[in-house]
């Protein structure tokens, strides 16, 4: 019963994973953010960093669940994983301090239903984390 939930909830962990690693840095690369001819070149080599960093975070947390399956890898794969979407919410609660904003004037406003299609995303994928991580606790109760 326990290998069973580790394997599920390393699926479950897989998914934003990648996701992660690919998604963002396919929508990016564009003239929405990477080479907005609006932005300064130093905050497109920020958007070039956070990109490629978050990717980075992603295929080590794949690498690390993927190896061998133990519960102590599934759960560093979970937080590795967290990790960058926690820093999104960080940035989208804070971003009233420095003038941030979901899209730019010459960006893209993507939606889903009434929420911007970034937050409703990383919702998704917290939650998926949130249902692996509670798999991953039970095994050892």
């Amino acid at each position: 019963m326990n290998e069973k939930r580790i394997k599920l909830a390393r699926l479950l962990v897989t998914a934003p994973a990648l996701f992660l690693a690919v998604v963002p840095p396919l929508v990016d690369f564009n003239s929405t953010h990477v080479t907005n001819p609006l932005w300064t070149g130093h905050a497109r080599l920020h958007t070039v960093w956070l990109l490629s960093t978050n990717s980075i975070i992603a295929v080590l947390a794949l690498g690390l669940m993927w190896r061998e399956l133990k519960i102590a890898s599934v759960r560093a794969g979970a937080v590795l994983t967290a990790a960058p979407l926690v820093g999104f919410f960080v940035a989208a609660a804070t971003r009233s301090l420095y003038g941030g904003a979901f899209t730019d004037p010459n960006g893209v406003a993507q939606r889903v239903g009434f929420l911007d299609a970034n937050l409703a995303m990383f919702s998704l994928w917290a939650l998926v984390i949130l249902a692996a991580v509670g798999l991953l606790w039970k095994v050892d109760r």
